[in-house]
């Protein structure tokens, strides 16, 4: 565990939008006056919790803001426990969910372009409009998974299992399948890409 500490003036400094500078208020208004008040710093003891909580609570986008002026952190959700979790809307582009478990998580319209799922269990997940461009689902459950809508356009989907998971309108142009087992509307070229079936019955 380490302490994290975050003065005002540092996000002043980093220009900050007002949706983060009140979200620091509300958390400072909570602390003893001694650190909040006197010092205009926010102390932590930073755990794994504090990473995933402003992805859960809403606020990934600015999480994502701290993490890249090295404020806090990056976040590490590899083997998570994010199941059931509402991360709609997320923004949790290039993060590693490796081995997480994203069971019937609520992960409609969110961003998950090169995010590393492999291995995780996204079974009965909802992934509506999500987008997974490029994200890695090498071995990945996604067992009754609904990506009605979904971008996964070069998404790694080899080994990944998809029986009962809804695909309506989902694009998997260019996506990754190798050897695995074909999927409805799909065609899997010798490369091991995937190709949507009337494309090449049009050029046929």
């Amino acid at each position: 565990m380490i302490t994290v500490t975050i003065h005002r003036k540092t996000l002043e400094r980093h220009g900050a939008c007002a949706e983060g500078l009140a979200l620091y208020d509300a958390i400072a208004a909570r602390l003893p006056e001694s650190d909040a008040r006197r010092d205009r710093r926010i102390k932590i003891n930073w755990t794994r919790l504090h990473s995933v909580w402003p992805y859960v609570a809403g606020y990934g986008l600015f999480a994502r803001w701290l993490e890249a002026r090295g404020i806090i952190p990056r976040a590490d959700f590899f083997g998570a426990n994010l199941s059931h979790v509402n991360l709609s809307n997320a923004d949790l582009s290039g993060v590693d969910l490796s081995a997480a478990n994203l069971s019937r998580a609520d992960l409609s319209c969110a961003t998950l372009s090169g995010a590393t799922l492999s291995g995780a269990d996204l079974s009965c997940a909802d992934l509506s409009g999500a987008t997974l461009s490029c994200a890695n689902l090498h071995s990945a459950d996604l067992s009754g998974v609904d990506l009605s809508g979904a971008n996964l356009s070069r998404a790694n989907l080899s080994g990944a299992r998809l029986h009962g998971a809804t695909l309506s309108h989902a694009n998997l142009h260019g996506a990754y399948r190798g050897s695995s087992s074909p999927i409805p509307g799909w065609r899997t070229l010798a490369n091991g890409y995937l190709e949507r079936e009337e494309v090449t019955r049009a050029a046929e």
